[in-house]
């Protein structure tokens, strides 16, 4: 459920662009300095957002070139913030480590190994993230809970089911004690896991309803083999245009000192254009012509 939050790149100045590279590389490099090289893996569109949201408030950080085990005749610029990366990559590390679980309630006992060996992989480096951010751990697993108990009822409500994820991802400025910062900043990512979840789930409803599985969509409108009808997509399309809307209407509440132009960039040209891509069956599909690209673009 990660990689849908990510900006327009044709559309930023070259200054932005080069912010989010190295942003990306520096939460590479701190996931592997807090919690093992392993862990680089679980870097996401995602959580370099919810640096870059919560690095605005704060004048850009010092950048500097930096090893990069996928370049190894290279380095690459990234940004070193250890303070502003700390909860980043502790809320990235208990995500990750509740999506593996939620994984291996979803699939049987044969497709599940994979995800069991994932789970003894990232068990260590997930109760090092508990420890650093208990009250996170604990919405996340209150709020998964629900997610789970909607899915066994097999919910219609596409309101409800995307709300229990949007609050837990909205639980990642649950840290901050002003309440004129936490408001509007947690207004931004309830919305951006709602279109999160609304977006995976039209992503995935394909090959949902192939296997039987459960997707909110599927009980809320009456897709055919093809997927959703045209005015069932267009009614979700107003739904997500609301979500973006929203949360741009909060981040105009946020002080910003820094990266303004990219976080507007990500919101009002970069969620529209993923939405675009996945409504017309292309978000996976250029992922896999070109994945290294995709990755890393």
């Amino acid at each position: 459920m990660f990689g849908y939050v990510r900006p327009r790149r044709d559309e930023l100045k070259v200054r932005e662009d080069a912010r989010y590279r190295a942003a990306y590389c520096g939460l590479c490099r701190a996931m592997a300095r807090a919690y093992g090289f392993r862990t680089r893996f679980l870097v996401n569109y995602d959580m370099t957002f919810l640096y870059l949201l919560r690095a605005s408030l704060e004048p850009a950080a010092a950048g500097r070139s930096c090893w990069c085990p996928a370049r190894l005749f290279g380095k690459k610029r990234c940004v070193c913030d250890e303070a502003g990366f700390s909860p980043v990559t502790a809320c990235n590390m208990i995500l990750s480590y509740h999506k593996i679980l939620d994984n291996i309630r979803d699939s049987g006992w044969f497709r599940g190994i994979g995800y069991r060996f994932l789970k003894l992989l990232f068990r260590r480096p997930y109760k090092k993230a508990a420890r650093i951010a208990p009250e996170f751990d604990r919405l996340a697993r209150q709020q998964l809970d629900q997610l789970n108990r909607l899915e066994q009822e097999k919910s219609s409500s596409i309101d409800a089911t995307a709300d229990a994820f949007a609050r837990l991802t909205a639980g990642c400025a649950g840290d901050y004690r002003d309440e004129a910062v936490r408001r509007p900043m947690q207004a931004v990512l309830y919305q951006t896991g709602r279109f999160i979840y609304l977006c995976d789930a039209l992503d995935d409803l394909k090959d949902d309803l192939k296997t039987d599985s459960y997707n909110p969509l599927r009980y809320r409108f009456s897709p055919g083999s093809d997927g959703l009808k045209t005015e069932d997509l267009d009614y979700l399309a107003e739904l997500m245009d609301s979500s973006v809307n929203l949360a741009g209407a909060a981040l105009e509440l946020l002080p910003m000192k820094s990266g303004e132009g990219l976080l507007e960039n990500i919101i009002f040209l970069g969620l529209p254009a993923v939405f675009q891509a996945v409504r017309a069956g292309r978000f996976h599909a250029r992922a896999k012509e070109n994945p290294r690209k995709e990755k890393h673009e």
